[in-house]
């Protein structure tokens, strides 16, 4: 009888947590006794991962939100190292959130020999490209979700596959609007605007009394609008609900998760910049990204970043399709004069959903490799 394979697959973040999730349910289709644990959240459980800590529900990001989770990361990092050593498994995949797992893979392949694949690159191409002479030296195969990240490892001399990325690969079908919107309980009649602030703690912090802000001023102008906010599965609805504590308007709906069908059946976006600003531009919705980080993580960003854009779909086409309000810029008077641009200005709002249109092309016009769960089945010889 051949000997039942484990791998160990490491996630730090929501979006990491429900990217392996997803090729975690297709191994376990095909392979049900294969043995998976690791590091990652309520999504890699339910697909059957045995957890060894739950980090995805800090969403960890920056340098003062590292002190802030100094002491849970820290721990998590010694039991996955114990997990690893106790339990060597046939193949270590390391998903997205480069501090952890970078220092993760040197223990792995140095102490341990453990073979090892890495699934969402760091965004090398943006900042710490020295990064790729450790990726070099302890990954064994990068696995890219972008196009052209792929040129950059060949040239390298790294290993790699381009898997296609998981939002273009697992995008739901179309839905009718109206239908939607009756499901979660959303007006009709009113033109509907999805604010999505984030889903760490720090950025709900930073971001919603923009927001908040910003929908008094846009009710006071407009009278058919109406504001939904999705809350992130890593956040209590009690922290989004103090925050309408105060507001005199009806004019919003809460709504626990489904960030995506939300944002389908919206007419504008204010989103935090991430994982979810690409979904609504896949989802072709003209929209303003936000974000706002603790200054000393600004500071030291502002001096690494090599990029133009912060914003996926802006980085993509390599312009700027849509208004990106950072740091200093994120706030209420700035973000209330786009918006009120795009509810009123219709040429600039089709312009923009046109623009949009575009970027799902630039992802999908490149054929992928293979798929992410082929990439490991084949890495882990589990054929």
């Amino acid at each position: 009888m051949r000997p039942v394979k484990h791998l160990v697959v490491v996630a730090g973040e929501e979006s990491g947590d429900l990217h392996a999730a997803s090729f975690i349910r297709e191994l376990k289709l095909k392979y049900p006794e294969l043995e998976i644990s690791g590091i990652g959240g309520r999504h890699m459980q339910t697909a059957g991962v045995e957890l060894i800590s739950d980090l995805a529900r800090f969403g960890v990001t920056g340098i003062s939100e590292v002190f802030r989770h100094f002491k849970v990361i820290k721990a998590a990092f010694q039991k996955i190292k114990t997990h690893l050593a106790t339990n060597k498994p046939d193949l270590l995949i390391l998903v997205d959130y480069p501090g952890f797992n970078l220092r993760l893979a040197k223990f792995a392949k140095e102490k341990l020999g453990i073979r090892i694949l890495y699934y969402i690159s760091p965004q090398i191409w943006a900042w710490k490209a020295g990064r790729i002479h450790t990726i070099r030296k302890y990954i064994d195969h990068m696995a890219v979700i972008l196009p052209f990240e792929k040129k950059i490892y060949e040239d390298a001399g790294v290993p790699v596959s381009y898997v296609g990325h998981p939002l273009v690969t697992h995008m739901p079908c179309s839905q009718d609007k109206a239908k939607s919107r009756e499901q979660l309980g959303l007006p009709k009649a009113k033109r509907l605007i999805a604010l999505l602030p984030g889903s760490r703690t720090h950025e709900i912090e930073r971001h919603m009394p923009v927001l908040i802000s910003t929908l008094h001023s846009l009710n006071q102008a407009f009278s058919d609008l109406h504001f939904t906010i999705p809350i992130a599965g890593t956040i209590s609805p009690a922290v989004i609900k103090a925050y309408f504590k105060d507001t005199a308007t009806d004019a919003y709906t809460l709504i626990q998760g489904q960030a995506p069908k939300v944002a389908a059946c919206s007419d504008y976006v204010i989103v935090a910049s991430g994982t979810a600003s690409l979904e609504c531009a896949l989802l072709a919705k003209p929209m303003c990204i936000i974000y706002k980080a603790s200054w000393l993580t600004y500071l030291l960003a502002s001096q690494l970043i090599k990029v133009k854009y912060l914003g996926l779909c802006n980085l993509l086409k390599d312009k700027m399709l849509v208004p990106e309000l950072l740091q200093y810029d994120c706030n209420s008077k700035e973000l209330t004069g786009v918006m009120t641009e795009l509810l009123s200005n219709e040429v600039f709002s089709a312009h923009m959903h046109r623009q949009l249109s575009q970027v799902k092309n630039s992802l999908s016009i490149h054929e992928a490799d293979c798929t992410i769960a082929a990439l490991i089945e084949r890495t882990a010889l589990l054929g």
